[in-house]
């Protein structure tokens, strides 16, 4: 394994205030989850070592009662074999989860069974963890590796547990860093934390540290903000992993990963076609059986139940909901919060209060910036609340099939619907 790698897995981090953010990110359970996980993994620090019962207990001063139980000082536990005492311990922790506050379990693990101090796995192990449960927290973009032609469906299969010591033994030459692997399903997420020009025994601040986010067996990643000085090293490290010729920064940002991959992964199955990927059809068709469908009040629908309110005229309604049915498809959509539209299309006004009184070829520019917690979403909701007429836009109807923030609309006959759109790359 690579030596610098082994060396900064080697130092430990003693209790101290930006360790204990790290930390304090997780519930008291999930810390004592942790705590159990790690006994069976990493070395704790015997409670006065494997002592004789007539050892006097002064050494174990540094210890003080409010981190320790009257049962961690007695002779007994003293003199269990480690088995024992990791036992021992484990039950300590479990009855903690009912009788403990969340301080007591983050002062037991940092000032007790590990308090030689927690390492760089143990740390990048807290961290990502807390990340890969709240990914909201990042923007994500996303990035494409370019393959050369031959062999370019191989390149993408790569063992998950190989990452973390091949990467690293790329990036080491240009930076002192750590690096740590975790997966969950189909996401493989990668933390570089960036040690250079750092004393031993202090953490990286957070913007010292990169995640990324591999969506296993694809040619696309995720990835956080990163400083512009190690940039080039760690993509030039990641293309070497990957085996790639090139990294394209890809048209698309957002703060779910989830949602993101399926706009990546998912472009020809989005919208009403998402039925068939989720396998919503009728397992048998052909059945001559009557088959139950729901059929759902329109006007219960949009009035709430208040019969007070009257309704539109309920055949535009189910026109409209026929409209969204077959362009966005019965399912939510992908979650974007932000998407920025130029339209470079002619202006095509008549009004005769206006100099410009036909209709010119010159392109109109003209830039929309939707923001929300998820646009397309909103944007299919305009059409049953009778705020848009359908048919909308192409340019709208299919965002969830563009995997791209970003697009540009201009003039083109040679189009059926007189329009060509293309994503816009990215700044």
């Amino acid at each position: 394994m690579n030596s610098t790698l082994l060396g900064i897995d080697a130092i430990r981090y003693p209790d101290a205030i930006a360790l204990r953010r790290i930390v304090n990110h997780h519930s008291k359970d999930a810390l004592i989850d942790i705590a159990l996980r790690w006994l069976d993994i990493y070395d704790i620090t015997r409670v006065g070592g494997i002592a004789a019962d007539n050892e006097d207990d002064s050494d174990d001063d540094q210890f003080n009662d409010y981190m320790l139980d009257n049962e961690d000082w007695q002779a007994s536990v003293r003199r269990m074999t480690p088995e024992q005492y990791k036992a021992h311990v484990a039950k300590r922790y479990e009855d903690m989860r009912e009788k403990a506050s969340k301080r007591r379990v983050v002062d037991r693990m940092l000032n007790v069974d590990w308090s030689r101090g927690l390492n760089a796995r143990q740390i990048a192990e807290l961290d990502l963890t807390y990340y890969s449960e709240q990914p909201s927290l990042k923007n994500w973009r996303a990035m494409k590796l370019i393959f050369g032609e031959e062999g370019a469906q191989d390149r993408t299969k790569i063992d998950p547990q190989k990452i973390r010591k091949t990467l690293s033994h790329f990036l080491s030459p240009f930076i002192k860093h750590h690096a740590q692997v975790l997966q969950k399903q189909n996401m493989v997420w990668i933390r570089i934390s960036v040690h250079d020009g750092l004393a031993p025994h202090v953490l990286p601040t957070s913007m010292n540290v990169v995640y990324f986010i591999w969506f296993k067996d694809s040619e696309y990643l995720l990835g956080s903000q990163m400083k512009v000085e190690w940039r080039d090293f760690i993509l030039e490290a990641l293309l070497r992993l990957f085996k790639a010729v090139e990294m394209e920064d890809w048209p698309l940002t957002g703060k779910s990963p989830t949602s993101l991959s399926e706009l990546l992964l998912n472009k020809d199955s989005q919208g009403s076609h998402s039925r068939y990927r989720l396998h919503q059809l009728d397992d048998n068709p052909l059945s001559s059986g009557p088959k139950k469908r729901k059929i759902e009040d329109l006007h219960q629908k949009y009035t709430k139940g208040m019969r007070d309110i009257h309704a539109e005229d309920l055949n535009k309604i189910a026109t409209r909901e026929r409209f969204v049915a077959t362009e966005f498809g019965p399912n939510s959509q992908p979650s974007l919060q932000k998407v920025e539209l130029q339209l470079n299309l002619p202006y095509t006004t008549e009004s005769k209060e206006f100099s410009l009184g036909r209709i010119t070829r010159q392109p109109f520019p003209i830039k929309i910036v939707l923001e929300g917690s998820n646009v397309i979403e909103g944007i299919r909701s305009l059409i049953p609340l009778g705020v848009a007429q359908n048919p909308m836009p192409r340019f709208l109807t299919e965002l969830h099939s563009m995997a791209t923030n970003s697009i540009t609309v201009e003039a083109d006959e040679q189009e059926s619907s007189g329009q060509r759109i293309t994503p816009t790359s990215a700044p």
